[in-house]
């Protein structure tokens, strides 16, 4: 019976996914609101997050990481000392690396080179053998090649949804990410290159592929991209371009 109701009570709290301030609330109540609650509020975490916030995935950094960030008066003593009460990494499926690096660039007294090293540590608590990534957002100039981190391939096998902003930098994750995520149903692409090679392969390899947006320019890229999606007509149903 209490199995039933913890069932019960984790359902009705995950209609509130959207509602953050009625989650935080729930958070208070007692022990087994807040264990249903934490899993639901760190799916899509890092959308809601401010700056201050960060500090509770900066708590699962390595020791010499948080050492330099207590050095730096980003972390607190008694923050450098905590441990998280809850795997809080392991509920996120909404891996927004857009919105992770805003908020790591808003850290104060933190030189530039600092805040890569800072990220790729972050991103290899993010991608393990123990997540699973639903949706994820690629910025542009990104070259953090995260299909070759330890785990990646599971970490991204059941991808459904993708959204970048298609460059230079970020063609070999592209094609990395064709190889381990085929289950993708949903894209939405920025083309800022004429260089869409990983794009082509990204698609070419989906199996359940069911929608497409694609923002480009160039006509001559335009034409080609939609070349491809013609191939794909078993499966691919909506397809929206963009373009001035």
């Amino acid at each position: 019976m209490s199995k039933l109701n913890n069932d019960v009570l984790f359902l009705i709290l995950e209609e509130l996914n959207d509602d953050v301030k009625a989650l935080y609330s729930c958070l208070l109540v007692n022990k087994t609101w807040c264990q249903n609650t934490v899993p639901i509020l760190w799916k899509n975490a890092l959308k809601y997050f401010k700056t201050e916030s960060i500090n509770l995935i900066i708590m699962h950094l390595s020791n010499e990481t948080k050492e330099y960030l207590k050095c730096q008066r980003i972390l607190s003593p008694v923050e450098f000392q905590e441990k998280p009460l809850f795997n809080y990494i392991g509920y996120i499926r909404y891996l927004n690396l857009t919105r992770l690096e805003q908020l790591l660039f808003r850290i104060r007294n933190v030189e530039e080179y600092k805040i890569s090293n800072i990220i790729d540590e972050i991103l290899e608590l993010f991608i393990n053998r123990n997540t699973k990534v639903t949706h994820l957002y690629i910025p542009s100039d990104f070259n953090h090649q995260i299909h070759l981190i330890p785990g990646a391939e599971h970490c991204f096998s059941g991808l459904k949804f993708l959204y970048c902003s298609t460059d230079d930098t970020n063609q070999n994750l592209l094609e990395g990410l064709s190889k381990i995520s085929r289950l993708i149903r949903k894209m939405e692409l920025f083309v800022l290159t004429s260089n869409f090679s990983g794009i082509i392969k990204l698609i070419e390899s989906q199996k359940h592929l069911n929608e497409v947006w694609f923002y480009c320019q160039n006509k001559s890229i335009r034409e080609s991209l939609e070349e491809s999606l013609n191939c794909r007509t078993e499966i691919v149903k909506h397809v929206k371009l963009f373009f001035n």
